[in-house]
């Protein structure tokens, strides 16, 4: 009997060392200029490529924007350091450490983006909620090792932890940096006050 063949598959083969340039010189022009000045081609020179490059993997803006927050934040889901707090400070670093890279500015332009354009805020805003509830996920399992105690919103404590991260990337002007001990002693500190705050076993 002759044997088939499988179908190889069309076009290039996807390279992930590739798109992890377009992703991250997504989040620089992003971080720069926000919507008005995010697009296809834009995210092409940055990354030096050609636009048919970026064309055959994201359809649109929204798409790639979708890529480039999902990817930045994926490790959130391998976090855990066997303690709640460590958890905690773990994902504040990591989530500050990804805003701080583009100077802030991808913090910045997202608030108001998402305020002033709802249909992008459609898009986006499942993609974000995804990281929102990684940071419960953290709580609830720091709940179910008796690290806090039962009545505490998760809800509430995870817009809170998201939020100081946020503000304090938007604090930062272009240009701006954190080093990592300075971001892991913030998230550090902010983790403290939570759980201070929020009345940990």
């Amino acid at each position: 009997m002759q044997r088939t063949s499988e179908p190889r598959p069309r076009g290039r083969p996807r390279n992930p060392d590739f798109e992890a340039r377009i992703l991250a010189a997504a989040a620089q022009v992003y971080g720069a200029n926000g919507w008005a000045g995010f697009s296809l081609d834009a995210v092409a020179r940055a990354a030096g490529v050609g636009k048919s490059t970026i064309y055959a993997r994201w359809a649109s803006g929204e798409d790639l924007l979708c890529a480039m927050i999902e990817g930045r934040w994926q490790d959130v889901a391998r976090i855990d350091t066997g303690t709640l707090r460590g958890d905690l400070i773990a994902f504040g670093a990591l989530v500050l450490n990804r805003y701080v890279e583009t100077g802030g500015g991808v913090a910045r332009h997202m608030r108001r983006d998402l305020a002033g354009q709802p249909e992008l805020a459609a898009r986006i805003g499942p993609v974000l909620g995804a990281l929102t509830a990684q940071a419960i996920a953290i709580l609830r399992r720091g709940r179910a090792r008796g690290q806090l105690r039962e009545g505490v919103s998760t809800a509430l404590a995870s817009d809170m932890l998201l939020a100081a991260m946020e503000t304090q990337a938007g604090r930062l002007g272009p240009g701006d940096t954190m080093s990592e001990a300075a971001i892991t002693a913030y998230a550090a500190r902010v983790a403290d006050l939570l759980l201070g705050g929020i009345g940990a076993a």
